[in-house]
């Protein structure tokens, strides 16, 4: 199972202030385009960033956006991490996305044979809230229905809130009046909504109109396949980390490929998914197994299993694949393989399925399915697949 590393760092001091680990949610959005970097039908390799946000779906169910939205899960989608609700999308622009700090951060990622391969790593990326903060002069604050203080909120607050609201979206949560637009003795009286359009020019001077704003709240880091706008891999944060002005967070993603697969199977899929340098299987097979082969392990080899294939069960092609959203989500062969016992005698025991590919005009070991019992084939009958050869990723 991945997860996101997650450093809440003051960037002038370099202290830090809080460090988390996240585990991965593999969304099924994306988990499609994942298998489909090594099964037929290919398709084309994923370009991918990471992002922080604060998105309509939240946790616990009522936070940050109290006015709804879905639940963190793994139907969580791209659309929903980065659309108007959520901080991404709630700034506007790339210059705003970019001084909040939520401008999402392209990802190369590096594969490797550690931890008995498979293994992933991104680069840490920054998100750095760029902003500093002064008070405006009093008289910009100074309406007849307020106290004449410098630190007060706007008018329209009832009660009163805390500058730095633990949680809330600072664009619904306006630190200046929209000017004269509005009636100076009637709060009520406003021709136009508090910064419902930012700073028309393009620029960033809107930002002189805030006061002591603490930041947005994060709730999840995520990776996506922006190439096709998909979500990979999502983490929830326990409670909104709140990203102030002066602070940034530093987020690094790390995985395994975890399943009954090899492990020169997992390398190959990690660097063919993620790092990009691999080579696609020009053929994928399936044959049994004789129940007489050894224990197999990750480390299992085609050589150490060849010895153990009957000469009369011939390998069987399985020449494309067919996605199942799920869930959970998985792929399967087109079609359901099938050897039959024409050789005159009883053939077997056999105790499993092996799947392997070509690469390179060599066969490498996939992974082994256990036929649990064993079972041997009378002369004259079949040895048929259920269903489809199939396969399934529990995280990346």
């Amino acid at each position: 199972m991945g997860r996101f590393l997650v450093r809440h760092v003051d960037q002038d001091s370099g202290v830090e202030l809080a460090r988390l680990a996240l585990p991965n949610l593999l969304a099924y959005e994306g988990i499609e385009y994942v298998y489909r970097q090594l099964f037929p039908a290919y398709q084309a390799a994923m370009t991918f960033q990471m992002g922080v946000a604060g998105p309509s779906p939240s946790y616990p169910n009522d936070r940050p956006n109290t006015g709804g939205g879905v639940a963190f899960g793994p139907t969580l989608t791209f659309a929903q991490c980065t659309n108007a609700q959520a901080n991404e999308g709630g700034c506007y622009t790339s210059p705003m996305r970019t001084s909040f700090g939520y401008t999402r951060q392209a990802l190369n990622f590096t594969a490797s044979m550690e931890a008995d391969g498979g293994g992933f790593v991104s680069p840490e990326v920054t998100f750095p809230n760029n902003h500093s903060w002064t008070p405006q002069a009093a008289g910009d604050w100074d309406f007849p229905w307020t106290p004449e203080e410098v630190e007060q909120p706007p008018p329209e607050w009832t009660p009163r809130e805390s500058w730095e609201p633990e949680v809330g979206y600072p664009w619904q949560r306006p630190r200046k009046r929209c000017g004269t637009d509005c009636d100076p003795y009637n709060p009520n009286v406003c021709l136009r909504p508090y910064m419902y359009q930012w700073d028309p020019s393009g620029e960033l001077d809107w930002l002189c109109d805030f006061r002591k704003l603490g930041g947005f709240p994060i709730t999840l880091a995520f990776v996506a396949d922006t190439s096709r706008n998909k979500l990979v891999a999502a983490a929830s944060f326990a409670a909104p980390v709140l990203l102030r002005p002066g602070t940034a967070l530093h987020v690094i993603y790390q995985a395994r490929i975890f399943g009954r697969i090899t492990r020169d199977f997992a390398l190959r899929f990690a660097k063919y998914a993620f790092q990009k340098t691999g080579s696609r299987y020009t053929t994928i097979y399936c044959r049994p197994l004789l129940a007489t082969a050894p224990a197999v392990t990750r480390r299992t080899t085609y050589a150490d299993v060849l010895p153990f294939f009957h000469a009369h069960f011939a390998q069987v092609a399985l020449s494309s694949w067919t996605y199942v959203a799920g869930p959970p989500p998985r792929i399967e062969s087109a079609t359901a393989p099938q050897w039959t016992n024409t050789s005159g005698a009883a053939i077997g025991p056999f105790g499993g399925l092996a799947v392997y590919g070509v690469v390179g005009g060599s066969n490498e070991l996939m992974w082994v399915t256990k036929i649990d019992p064993p079972v041997s084939v009378p002369n004259g009958d079949t040895l048929r697949v259920p269903a489809k050869v199939k396969f399934q990723l529990d995280g990346v």
